[in-house]
């Protein structure tokens, strides 16, 4: 193995990367953790809700489209009717 290869080996996995900072456990103490911990799962559940969130709004607009020609094709009627009472 490279002296690299081994570097890399040996060292901690990375606990957060805040503002292009890589740290890993050793650079925190246990309140620093706690809040890595936090924002780490915080981020990934934004990462989720942000998909569901997406198929919210194709969903609504497709409801509102539907809802538009729903709304269109109801009047068209009303108009028929009213034309061939007259």
């Amino acid at each position: 193995m490279s002296k690299e290869e081994n570097k890399m080996e040996n060292q901690e996995p990375v606990v957060i990367t805040f503002n292009n900072v890589e740290y890993r456990a050793s650079d925190l103490n246990e309140e620093q953790m706690a809040l890595a911990a936090k924002l780490n799962v915080a981020g990934k559940k934004l990462a989720r809700l942000q998909e569901h969130y997406d198929d919210y709004v194709i969903t609504n607009e497709y409801k509102n489209l539907v809802i538009e020609s729903f709304d269109r094709a109801i009047n068209a009627e009303e108009e028929v009717e009213v034309v061939e009472k007259e």
